[in-house]
């Protein structure tokens, strides 16, 4: 019996850790590939040699989201608690996290690369947070963003629904650096060369260290606020129904308010 492929890689190479998402074209944040993504980041740093951690995406988007399927009510729960896992597993990192983004990271894409310690983009890359426009909230954004771009800026970017390009993230200060489609590669190869100077130990020091002083400790308990908004509240809304029906039926939602 053949094994079920995998949607994410794991490489560990000269002390780093290379996850590439690979469910092209789009990267969708299905259940399957949050789980894939918890594990291989848990096999990653069962590895104390290694020193940091790097995320790239086989196909024309980083990710372009979490499955709106998975969003019904018959399944929001299992979501929610994939989506809970994998972005609590990357919170507690202790090392530095590093994403290269080539094309749209979009919705959940889009948390997952804010997620980054230094988040690389090319020319291509795209950034947005479109839920808002379904009926849905970003829960990661509403709690990640204020402290990455200020707070001003997070409440545009997940009220908007509005995509962004590298540069307009380079200029809020969430993307360290933009570069042409063809450095990527490179780019994301010379800022781990450096960190392959550091002691290991020390390392993981350095990060839980600074993720105590500066509030990644709480994102776990910011997170749960979060989520029980998304379950509880939002999920009870008529809106958010008409939002997933008018996405399927390709039309503009019709708001009740209720």
């Amino acid at each position: 019996m053949n094994e079920t492929k995998s949607p994410v890689h794991l490489e560990v190479r000269n002390d780093i850790a290379y996850l590439t998402l690979d469910s092209p074209p789009l990267n969708i944040l299905t259940i399957n590939l949050m789980d894939a993504i918890t594990e291989t980041l848990g096999k990653a740093t069962a590895d104390s040699t290694v020193k940091a951690v790097a995320f790239t995406a086989n196909g024309k988007a980083f990710s372009a989201g979490a499955d709106v399927d998975e969003h019904r009510p018959e399944k929001i729960q299992q979501m929610i608690s994939s989506f809970g896992r994998m972005f609590r597993a990357l919170s507690e990192l202790e090392i530095p996290c590093v994403i290269a983004v080539n094309g749209p990271a979009l919705g959940g894409g889009f948390e997952l690369a804010m997620m980054a310690d230094i988040l690389i983009a090319s020319e291509k890359a795209t950034f947005g947070q479109p839920e808002i426009r379904l009926g849905f909230f970003a829960p990661v954004g509403v709690v990640v963003l204020p402290a990455r771009v200020g707070p001003g800026r997070a409440m545009e970017i997940t009220c908007s629904g509005r995509t962004y390009s590298a540069e307009d993230m380079h200029k809020f200060g969430l993307v360290s650096r933009v570069v042409p489609e063809e450095e990527l590669e490179d780019a994301l190869e010379k800022t781990l060369k450096d960190f392959r100077h550091a002691s290991p130990l020390v390392m993981r020091i350095n990060v839980r260290t600074m993720k105590g002083i500066y509030g990644g400790s709480h994102f776990g308990e910011a997170l749960a606020t979060a989520e029980k908004a998304f379950l509880e509240e939002l999920m009870a809304t008529e809106d958010v129904r008409e939002g997933i029906t008018s996405f399927f039926e390709k039309r503009k939602p019709v708001w009740k308010n209720r």
